[in-house]
């Protein structure tokens, strides 16, 4: 079968490339009816992939719509191909051209070396050959010229070698050395250089110009000779090492005497004055050490935390950065005077090394004091380097060198007058700065007990390990004492103001609490402590202990928050007279001891001066009648202070300050009292009330005390033990009889009906109670309570009978007995009073015991009950 050619239109020969990507043409057969187009995607799907078509295979097995289609894809990827080969030579073009430049410019330089080759050996090659070099005669087996060019050899060979031996002295700090290696460079070099005409041993006299035909010996010596400015820089920064040895000191100022020609006296200076550089970074530690370092690195962009040190652990700081200021300063004095200072028949250290230098002997009369470090010799030094075998060619005059010094000169000599008056005045400063230092240091040391161990540690280092004299050591003992004296006195003071503060805030809080609440007393009376559990009890049974004086504290009247308010007080006075007896012992402390209770003395004064403002103004505070709990707890509060408590005994060893508070406090609570007892009295008889009506006249008369007076006496007596005074019985008493006193004579003046047998019963009663307190002066009231009998009897008509006298007292005594229990605190209880019948009730009834056949009368008359409402339950 013949195929039909088919030629494409331009339209579907065309591909369009987006992005170098040629997309995929749509063989026009596939446009057209649904099922034809379902057909030839089906056949399109079955071909094979381009890169592996074969031609015939292709025309022999498809059809012309599909061979038209692959040709389309071919054509699509073959552009795609071309774009990016454009792409790619548009962006590496300018690298192209780069490296060719660069092929051409190497080949023009090869080309050029290639050439300067050529020529310098043409210009080798056309030179004439030199002429043989003149030997001098040769006397015997002996090469002179051989030997000198060996000497010149060395000394060449010294110069070369000294600067790496520079640099190795100078890292080990051996300054001393490296400043003789110098100073023998020198003499080296000065040797070759020589042009005396006039001497036979010149390298002229040899046939040769050494510096001329040998220029790296003057190129060697500049560079050898910068480092004497090193050596002198390094060896003065190296004295602020405070804990070098003598020794090592010494040879480090010869090198400042040696090298930069300075007199012993100002070395003195340099050496002291590097010190205090030394003792300035001593001192500074602490002054930046609640800052944070710039540099420091950051977790997850946030700063790191500022860590707290624990107390220990700055108090080891302190005693650490103590002891190197401290050793700073003894181990300056002692070098300078081991260096400087001419031991009985001896020499000092360094007039001893300087004349080793200027002795010819090997071995001379103070050679044997002196460290080895001190007895350097040139020919040990030509032992140390590299090259030890060729520079031993040196002649003797090198290998014997020594640097010279003037041993009759001023400048090598330290006079004893001058060394004094240096290190005394240096040792003055230096511990004007310590102690300032010190005064910052023990800012951050807030115990007494603390203090005394730091000055504890450093009195022993010093005796131990200072070696300072006798008078230095006291001297700093005593700026030591001074700075614990000024720390210790400042903590009390602060202890003592914390406590006065922290007194007066409470106090405060507490009589506001009373006003908020006036039942907050009871609450607190009654309130009892936490048991002390299982896990807290130790082998000793502290918590057990602790709860029992609680305990006991409560059953003496010391509540809670009255012993809470106590303690303030008792806690810081009894810590400060611990920290004085027993802390602060030993290490010659009587002085200082004795100082600090002479210092101590006006801030506990200040304290209990404090203590009474704060006691003052907390009672002027209350001026209401309704806050009468608050006036109260605070006169227990004083009472507590003038009378029990141990603040008093602890707060001061001055017997006037002891008295002087004493009685001030004494005048607070009496001032309290007074206030109390007033507001008390006037409460009581503006709140009772007398029978609203009288009684009548067939009624029976009462003959018991009338219930307004009983529930005035109840309230009294109430009121009475509220107040709490009641450990000391004669303290008691007094104020029982002023409070009685007071209260009968207003109960008279104010709330007395003078009429009626009732009121009989009730004088008769209060005399009877007026007899029973005995002990104090009561005429007055006495002479009172009989004139407003005698009034009322002669008031009472001829009607009503007038009961007997004796009847009445006996009625009232036995009214006593019946209320003794009641009115306890108002009777007075004597040996006379108590009964001395076996009864065992005796005691616990001290009035006798009431009559038990006597018929109950009610004050005030009753309606009989009806007898309609006899089976009705009353009560």
């Amino acid at each position: 079968m013949s195929r039909r050619p088919s030629i494409p239109s331009a339209s579907s020969s065309s591909t369009s490339v987006a992005n170098g990507h040629a997309h995929n043409a749509t063989p026009p057969s596939m446009s057209r009816g649904g099922t034809s187009r379902s057909s030839k995607k089906l056949s399109l799907s079955k071909l094979p992939p381009a890169d592996e078509l074969d031609p015939d295979e292709l025309f022999t097995k498809y059809t012309i719509s599909e061979v038209v289609f692959v040709r389309r894809q071919l054509r699509a990827d073959a552009d795609a191909k071309q774009e990016e080969l454009r792409l790619m030579v548009g962006e590496r073009y300018r690298d192209l051209l780069q490296a060719s430049s660069s092929i051409v410019s190497i080949a023009r330089s090869s080309k050029r070396v290639i050439e300067v080759l050529d020529e310098t050996k043409n210009a080798i090659l056309a030179q004439e050959e030199p002429p043989p070099p003149r030997k001098a005669s040769v006397n015997g087996t002996q090469d002179t010229h051989l030997y000198t060019l060996q000497l010149l050899s060395a000394h060449i060979k010294l110069l070369l070698d000294a600067p790496e031996h520079l640099w190795r002295l100078i890292e080990r700090k051996k300054y001393f050395t490296a400043a003789w290696l110098l100073l023998l460079s020198r003499v080296v070099h000065r040797a070759l250089i020589q042009h005396d005409q006039q001497e036979e041993d010149t390298w002229t006299s040899q046939g040769l110009d050494a510096l001329d035909q040998f220029p790296l010996i003057q190129r060697q010596w500049d560079a050898v000779s910068q480092f004497r400015s090193q050596i002198v820089h390094k060896a003065t920064i190296s004295l602020r090492e405070y804990n070098t040895p003598s020794f090592d000191t010494c040879a480090t100022l010869l090198t400042l005497h040696l090298l930069d020609s300075r007199p012993l006296t100002e070395t003195l200076s340099v050496f002291l004055e590097q010190r205090s550089k030394s003792l300035y970074m001593a001192v500074s530690w602490g002054q930046g050490k609640s800052s944070t370092p710039p540099s420091t690195d950051r977790v997850n962009g946030h700063p790191p935390e500022k860590s707290t040190a624990s107390p220990k652990h700055t108090l080891k700081q302190i005693k650490d950065a103590a002891q190197v200021a401290l050793d700073t300063v003894a181990l300056t004095v002692k070098s300078a005077r081991d260096i400087f200072e001419d031991k009985d028949s001896e020499k000092s250290m360094v007039a001893s090394v300087m004349e080793h230098l200027q002795s010819d002997s090997t071995l001379p009369s103070t050679q044997n004091a002196l460290p080895a470090e001190l007895q350097l010799t040139t020919q040990a030094l030509l032992m140390t380097l590299p090259s030890s075998t060729h520079v031993m060619l040196l002649p003797q005059n090198l290998k014997s060198y020594k640097p010279y010094v003037d041993l009759d000169s001023s400048s090598s000599r330290v006079p004893p007058s001058h060394l004094i008056h240096k290190v005394d005045d240096w040792f003055k400063k230096s511990t004007q700065i310590l102690q300032g230092a010190l005064d910052r240091w023990f800012l951050d040391v807030s115990s007494v007990k603390d203090v005394w161990s730091i000055r504890s540690a450093v009195r022993k280092w010093i005796y131990s390990s200072s070696g300072l004299k006798e008078q230095e050591v006291e001297d700093t003992n005593l700026i030591f004492d001074d700075v614990c004296w000024r720390r210790i006195a400042e903590i009390w003071k602060t202890s003592l103001i914390s406590a006065q503060a922290s007194f007066g805030a409470s106090l405060s809080a507490a009589v506001l609490l009373f006003i908020e609440n006036a039942d907050v007393r009871i609450e607190n009376l009654f309130q009892t402590p936490p048991l002390p559990t299982a896990s807290s009890l130790g082998p000793i049974d502290a918590s057990f202990q602790k709860y029992k004086s609680t305990l006991r504290k409560q059953i003496l009247g010391r509540t809670t928050l009255l012993d809470d308010l106590l303690r303030i007080l008792e806690n810081c006075v009894r810590s400060i007279q611990h920290e004085l007896s027993e802390v602060l012992t030993g290490d010659n402390s009587n002085a200082l001891v004795t100082r600090l209770r002479n210092e101590y003395q006006p801030q506990a004064a200040i304290l209990c001066s404090g203590v009474v403002d704060a006691l003052n103004s907390a009672s002027e505070s209350i001026t209401d009648r309704s806050h009468i709990t608050g006036l109260v707890f605070v006169g227990q509060l004083a009472d507590e202070l003038a009378t029990y408590s141990s603040f008093v005994n602890d707060v001061s060893t001055d017997v006037g300050v002891e008295k002087d508070f004493r009685e001030k406090v004494k005048l607070c609570r009496d001032s309290i009292v007074n206030r109390w007892r007033s507001f008390t009295i006037s409460n009581i008889l503006s709140t009772q009330h007398p029978a609203p009506f009288p009684a009548l006249p067939s009624s029976p008369v009462s003959t018991v005390p009338s219930p307004y007076l009983t529930s005035a006496l109840l309230s009294l007596a109430y009121a009475m033990q509220e107040l709490g005074i009641s450990r000391d019985l004669r303290r008691q008493s007094n104020l029982v009889d002023q409070t009685l006193k007071t209260f009968i004579k207003q109960f008279l003046r104010d709330r007395f009906d003078a009429g009626g047998i009732q009121a009989l019963y009730d004088l008769a009663f209060l005399r009877k109670l007026i007899d029973v307190r005995m002990g104090s002066d009561w005429t007055d009231v006495h002479q009172l309570l009989d004139q407003n009998a005698v009034h009322i009897r002669e008031k009472i008509s001829a009607e009503q009978t007038l009961p007997d006298q004796g009847d009445i007292e006996l009625t009232v005594s036995d009214y006593i007995a019946r209320t003794q229990v009641l009115f306890g605190i108002l009777l007075r209880i004597t040996p006379s009073s108590l009964s001395h019948s076996n009864d065992k009730l005796a005691t616990l009834l001290p009035f006798g015991s009431p009559l038990l056949d006597q018929q109950f009368q009610p004050a005030i008359d009753v309606a009989k009950p009806s007898s309609r409402f006899g089976l009705l339950l009353v009560g």
